[in-house]
């Protein structure tokens, strides 16, 4: 539950939001209605942290995990589009890689029934697993889907 209690945002002394309150239960859907410059994109901001309020507070579990996008993106590198959503990814590439290194130590080795090299061969079967809930299979797939919306 996120609770706001008596949140008062102010911009050059004028009021956006004045002493409002109101919760935020769990599985609550909260659409955010209205023209530009009602206060939209501030009560995101506020919500994520990114922004505190002149007045009032926001009280929310600390295990609460709040993700913002800002409607426009503020780039600060050249990546691509691609090169972008693959950051994405970026577990699923440690996972393949730490894979890489255990099969490496395997190739390696002539122990075959020593209890090291069955650890080893636990471990990637361990690191495949997880790479198989993460998606890894589709990886491809996925980041050309989402690099091919975010352009429209």
């Amino acid at each position: 539950m996120v609770s706001v209690e008596q949140l008062t945002v102010e911009f050059g002394g004028r009021p956006l939001f004045d002493s409002i309150s109101f919760l935020v239960n769990p599985k609550d859907k909260i659409a955010l209605v209205g023209k530009n410059g009602a206060g939209k994109t501030t009560l995101l901001r506020l919500f994520a942290g990114q922004q505190q309020p002149t007045h009032g507070n926001i009280i929310k579990p600390k295990e609460l995990t709040i993700g913002y996008l800002p409607q426009h993106l503020l780039v600060k590198d050249q990546r691509t589009v691609q090169e972008e959503v693959e950051l994405a990814f970026g577990e699923i590439r440690v996972i393949q890689q730490h894979i890489d290194k255990l099969n490496m130590e395997i190739a390696e080795r002539t122990d075959y029934e020593s209890e090291e090299y069955q650890l080893l061969i636990e471990k990637v079967t361990h690191e495949n697993e997880r790479l198989q809930l993460f998606g890894a299979t589709n990886m491809q797939a996925e980041i050309e889907k989402d690099a091919a919306w975010i352009r429209i």
